[in-house]
């Protein structure tokens, strides 16, 4: 080496070694520090630089369920929301209910009364029978023979009229169990009442009796008053009917719980088919109501997005939310004063899983 290479060789050394001491006087920290403080910086420039790759994509999706979608896309692509508000909702089952024929009640009601018609005129027929034994039993008195038999022969007239009486008695009883047996106490009392406002309003078909079967595996609830009934299955129409009893045969197929309820006749007609819906409660449930066009499917089960941000929305499972008309009602999974997307749902369910493959692919 020449002695020029020497002197700048030389130099360099000196000048590292001065940098080596003045540098880390200069910025007050030792090497080790400003080495940590570069790694930091750079590690913190990689960083920023890929969020913004992530900013130039105009969706991204987030995991559980979540999809960011810019705010411009979701204009163009029509997403509406909802404001879910707090409401009330009694869970019901739909059941079957017929309007039934009065006429063999009349029948009964027929029967009865001429059975205490006739048992009435035996009755008077035994008071006349006793006031003419008691007569002749004075007159008699001391009056020999012939009086005796006239007396014995009253008193004979007097048994069998009462016989006649007690069997008749027996008669109108066997016809009042037998409208006890088939129609219950509480429309019995109505048949076997004079003047019944309730059986008038039947006979005069202002009002109409119901039976409503319900499947094997359900049950009136305690205390109910009253349920709704619709024909054609329109429950939106759908009115009221009154509890009136427990029916006390059963539908030989269905094998469930009958009742009877009563309803204004209108245009209801003898034998008509009609949809009854039965709370299942007494109480009403708070919660919020689903619109039906919110609802996507996927997999088999029903969601719905929920926005939960500006740009971001969140898919959710019905899961145990309640079926009703229109849609479903729901006390656990969903609360008022939530965002609901009511449109461009799939547009969002698409774009969650688009976003989610080129996720996988990335890790590729």
């Amino acid at each position: 080496m020449s002695l020029r290479g020497r002197s700048g060789l030389v130099f360099f050394v000196l000048l590292v070694l001065v940098l080596a001491l003045a540098v880390p006087k200069f910025m007050g920290a030792s090497w080790s520090e400003l080495v940590d403080d570069w790694v930091a910086q750079y590690t913190e420039a990689v960083e920023s630089a890929q969020e913004d790759d992530d900013d130039d994509d105009d969706n991204h999706v987030l995991g559980d369920n979540l999809v960011e979608i810019d705010d411009d896309i979701a204009d163009y692509v029509g997403v509406e929301t909802f404001v879910l508000s707090a409401t009330f909702f009694t869970p019901e089952s739909k059941v079957v209910a017929s309007v039934v024929d009065i006429r063999p009640i009349l029948t009964l009601q027929t029967k009865y009364n001429q059975a205490v018609a006739t048992r009435n005129v035996a009755k008077i027929a035994e008071n006349s029978a006793k006031q003419e034994l008691d007569r002749l039993a004075v007159l008699s008195k001391g009056g020999g023979s012939v009086a005796s038999k006239k007396v014995a022969y009253a008193d004979a007239l007097w048994q069998q009229a009462k016989a006649q009486t007690q069997n008749l008695n027996v008669v109108v009883l066997a016809i009042k169990s037998d409208i006890i047996q088939t129609w219950g106490k509480e429309i019995s009392s109505w048949v076997l009442t004079a003047n019944s406002k309730q059986w008038q309003r039947l006979l005069a078909h202002e009002d109409s009796l119901l039976l409503v079967t319900l499947p094997a595996d359900l049950s009136l609830a305690t205390g109910l008053a009253t349920i709704k009934i619709a024909r054609n299955d329109l429950r939106q129409q759908a009115r009221k009917a009154y509890f009136v009893s427990p029916a006390l045969s059963s539908d030989p197929i269905i094998q469930g719980e009958t009742y009877f309820f009563k309803t204004t006749t209108g245009t209801l007609r003898t034998g008509m088919r009609l949809d009854a819906w039965i709370p299942q409660t007494n109480a009403a449930l708070e919660g919020v109501f689903i619109p039906e066009q919110a609802v996507i499917w996927y997999q088999g089960e029903s969601w719905v997005y929920i926005q939960v941000e500006d740009d971001l929305y969140q898919r959710r499972a019905l899961g145990s939310s309640l079926s009703t008309a229109g849609g479903f009602f729901s006390n656990t999974a969903f609360k008022a004063g939530e965002a609901l997307v009511i449109r461009g749902g799939q547009m969002l369910l698409s774009e969650e899983f688009r976003w989610q493959i080129l996720d996988e692919d990335d890790d590729d």
